[in-house]
């Protein structure tokens, strides 16, 4: 792959007098987005991030580094460039990660500080009309939501959906053909319309959960969804699944700071109307954002204690799962699977650590390591279509190491990843099968089911 160059940098300053001069120059203050320049500040300059960051490690240029972005923002807070300096480069090709963290002694969020940068930069800027329109008009109304779905089932089902990939009409259809050809065909049914059908808890019930159900799953990977259903089912939970509409993600991402807020309001009005015990998500990436309503919606008069409260309950439902323990019996799997761990939850948490807990307890199932399992795929949101080289560098990369493992089936929990890594596995590894964690749990219950009703018979 090609470097890139480093973009251009202004003339640096000149060099401030000596403190003892009457004419020393005041001491720099920060002209906006002071709520991150602390933590931009606690940057050391070590270079640890180097070998973790999975944009550097495909193509080493300084700005590719956590500290070579950190530093370009807080060049552009203190007023040495402008942010529209390094739109292009630093700014948009960061996978905001954080896998750096796990290497920073200082503990720089850097995925917060380019996320904040990317948010005033379009405060400045403006934003696109197109994503206005997807961010606003689309996607935090679940009834936009069933018509999109809707014209892509029926594009697909009249034969013009197909027609377009094999002439490589997607191609110019900017990002909406990008996602067409990188998901396939949609699923007749969503993840809401199959939670309709499914069966409740074994009586008494162990508890009563609300399901944060992701608005990209529900149509791109509904059978992740309803695996994950049935699995909680089957281990004695009551399940609600509340109608919500995008909870703020892609604009979080895309740097529609206002648009992100207006969803999370909109996401929090309706959870807050359900009386459950806990909540769950299935979706490390979306379960991760609303966990963080309670800080984002900390100045809100009207949401901030009821997101507070949702915060504190919402927990990734693999995590639930493997705390409280699992009642369904489990049938043997004769598989041998790799975890791909999502880059949005925390490195050292629980949450990690959760497939891990769960699938070790499946008879049969071989659990092998994964070289690199916490460096990111490349698949977040649509920086496939966004930085593509780069986004098809790093997932070359994670499929060496999944072939290398020998792995039968990788395995994953979040919706991004599980489309890049399938996209990886029809690329690089077409034997390799890639699962929701649920999925497969949901393969050995039902295993365990046909043997019972065998012996039945």
């Amino acid at each position: 792959m090609t470097e890139l160059a480093d973009p251009p940098r202004p003339a640096p300053s000149p060099a401030p007098q000596s403190l003892d001069s009457p004419a020393a120059e005041p001491a720099l203050r920060p002209r906006f987005l002071a709520d991150i320049y602390e933590d931009a500040s606690r940057c050391n300059k070590c270079s640890l991030c180097q070998a973790v960051c999975p944009t550097y490690v495909v193509n080493p240029v300084e700005w590719e580094t956590a500290r070579g972005r950190v530093s370009l923002v807080r060049d552009a807070i203190e007023g040495r460039l402008e942010l529209r300096d390094i739109a292009d480069g630093p700014l948009s090709t960061c996978l905001a990660c954080n896998n750096c963290m796990a290497a920073c002694a200082p503990g720089v969020p850097t995925a917060e500080i380019v996320t904040r940068a990317r948010q005033e930069l379009q405060a400045q800027e403006g934003h696109p009309f197109g994503q206005s329109v997807a961010l606003r008009g689309i996607l935090p109304h679940p009834i936009m939501l069933r018509l999109v779905h809707g014209l892509g089932r029926a594009a697909e089902v009249t034969g013009v959906l197909p027609l377009a990939r094999r002439g490589g009409l997607t191609r110019w259809m900017g990002l909406a053909g990008a996602f067409a050809e990188h998901l396939g065909p949609l699923p007749a049914r969503t993840a809401y319309r199959r939670a309709k059908g499914l069966p409740g808890p074994p009586a008494p019930a162990r508890g009563r959960l609300g399901f944060v159900m992701c608005c990209y799953q529900n149509v791109a990977a509904p059978e992740a969804t309803e695996a994950t259903l049935r699995v909680l089912a089957a281990n004695g939970y009551e399940i609600v699944v509340p109608t919500l509409g995008c909870t703020g993600l892609p604009a979080k991402s895309l740097g529609d700071r206002d648009a992100m807020l207006e969803m999370a309001r909109k996401t929090v009005a309706v959870l807050r109307e359900h009386r459950v015990d806990a909540l769950v998500g299935d979706v490390a990436s979306c379960t991760m954002h609303v966990r963080d309503f309670g800080r984002l919606l900390d100045d809100d008069q009207y949401f901030s204690a009821d997101a507070r409260r949702l915060s504190q309950s919402l927990r990734l439902a693999s995590d639930l799962l493997a705390d409280a323990g699992l009642l369904a019996p489990l049938g043997r799997l004769r598989l041998t699977v790799a975890i791909d761990e999502p880059c949005a939850l925390a490195h050292g948490s629980a949450e990690r650590s959760a497939p891990h807990r769960l699938l070790s307890q499946v008879p049969g199932l071989r659990l092998v390591p994964l070289e690199e399992a916490a460096m990111c795929c490349g698949g977040a949101g649509a920086y496939f279509h966004s930085q593509p080289e780069r986004s098809t560098a790093i997932l070359s990369r994670k499929f060496e190491h999944v072939v290398a493992s020998g792995a039968e089936a990788l395995v994953t929990e979040n919706i991004s990843c599980l489309n890049q890594l399938r996209e990886g596995a029809r690329r690089h590894a077409p034997h390799v099968r890639v699962l929701h964690v649920f999925e497969v749990l949901q393969a050995s219950i039902e295993g365990a089911q046909r043997r019972l009703a065998a012996r039945e018979r």
